[in-house]
């Protein structure tokens, strides 16, 4: 009983009240455009849950999309705003790809390499922010936000005027050789692969799934576990915690806030460098390609993600498959019906502003019924309270008895 009540109190909670209203409003438009909501909502679940190719598509798009989501909760959650993580990732892919494609060696050396450059690339881009606060009083919003820009512009020169293939189309870099890439769950042309081509079909969910994500998925649980347990079980996870909820009682309580701030930016930006990283070098991705990050607005969606979830792992997991869902449904619903694929931004956009308005309504209702409440007036009335009537008269005070005299006055 106590499961089913608290069920119902989430599901009257602002998060699936503002993700149901976001599709109403999302219907809306679709009868604005001359589609019928039915038909468009159940193309977008088709397309992204309904087919095994569908499923493979939400999960190599959720990947990255919850990969940095964690990595911006670990910041928000100690009330370190990173909105940097797209210069982030994106120089960590730039470090670990220019290893892939260019160190020589076995691949068992080569990919960690790939792993550690990426990590370090972003944990040193996001420690410049934490710098410039502990030193400077620079607000890491606003300088995470900014080196954004740097960031995007060093990696579009890099590969167009250092890197570049001339042999081929496209502004990116050679390809890497294919040992050093994150293969499949199953490789396609492995006998297993064949095994199961035969026995389930090409098209089923199983066979897509392992024959078409790679092995960054199961680096994204690995990590997905280790932010639950490092939030409830880990030193840093308390103190981050307090932190974001309350500064200033664990600065009395002997946490120094610069060391918090440095070491939760160089979790927050070496975890989105990895997963930059990973979307560069995992099949079927074989270069880097200027700008390919940045036009997957993957770090944006992230952070809707994280707003979402209010920072929880496990929500941000669920909201990020949720994401990726719409994003990956609306293009097939642009492809079957004629709709734009926008609508899955609108939505998304829709979910967040929704979300945020429920949030702050009853908190605006509670200082404005506080601030409508009359005070009371501290000054005492003056003389005695008036007696009802037909209530007994209270006596007054008798006078004090005289005091007899001590024996030694007689």
């Amino acid at each position: 009983m106590n499961a089913v009540r608290r069920l119902g109190r989430w599901l009257a909670g602002p998060v699936p009240v503002s993700i149901v209203l976001a599709l109403v409003i999302g219907a809306c438009l679709m009868l604005v455009a001359g589609v019928d909501p039915a038909s468009g909502y159940t193309a977008m679940l088709n397309g992204s849950f309904g087919t095994g190719i569908g499923l493979t598509n939400t999960l190599q798009r959720a990947v990255p999309i919850i990969g940095i989501g964690i990595a911006i909760a670990i910041a928000f959650r100690a009330g370190v705003l990173n909105l940097g993580t797209e210069g982030q990732a994106g120089l960590g892919a730039l470090a670990g790809g220019i290893v892939a494609v260019y160190v020589p060696g076995p691949a068992i050396l080569v990919v960690p390499l790939a792993f550690v450059a990426a990590i370090a690339a972003g944990a040193a881009w996001g420690l410049i922010t934490a710098l410039l606060e502990n030193t400077l009083g620079v607000p890491i919003l606003l300088s995470s936000l900014l080196l954004n820009y740097p960031a995007r512009f060093f990696s579009s020169w890099l590969i167009r005027y250092r890197l570049d293939d001339t042999t081929s189309d496209q502004v990116a870099s050679p390809q890497m050789r294919p040992e050093v890439q994150l293969s499949m769950l199953v490789p396609r042309d492995s006998a297993f692969a064949e095994s199961l081509r035969s026995g389930l079909g090409p098209t089923h969910p199983v066979t897509a799934v392992l024959t078409g994500v790679n092995w960054s998925i199961v680096i994204l649980i690995l990590v997905v576990l280790g932010a639950v347990f490092m939030n409830r079980r880990t030193r840093y996870g308390f103190e981050s915690g307090l932190s974001g909820q309350n500064a200033e009682f664990v600065r009395y309580g002997g946490v120094k806030p610069g060391r918090l701030v440095t070491t939760t930016m160089a979790l927050s930006g070496g975890l989105a460098g990895l997963f930059g990283m990973m979307l560069i070098i995992g099949a079927p991705n074989t270069r880097l390609i200027e700008g390919y990050f940045v036009q997957t607005n993957f770090a944006w969606t992230a952070l809707l993600v994280t707003l979402l979830a209010l920072y929880r792992p496990s929500g941000i997991v669920v909201a990020g498959v949720f994401f990726a869902a719409i994003m990956v449904g609306s293009d097939a619903m642009g492809r079957e019906l004629g709709l734009s694929p926008q609508i899955a931004s609108v939505i998304q956009a829709l979910v967040i502003i929704l979300l945020a308005f429920r949030v702050a309504l009853p908190r605006f209702r509670r200082k404005r019924g506080n601030a409508a409440a009359p005070e009371p007036d501290p000054t005492p009335a003056a003389g005695p309270a008036p007696v009802p009537a037909g209530a007994p008269a209270v006596p007054a005070a008798a006078p004090a008895a005289p005091t007899e005299p001590k024996e030694s006055a007689r």
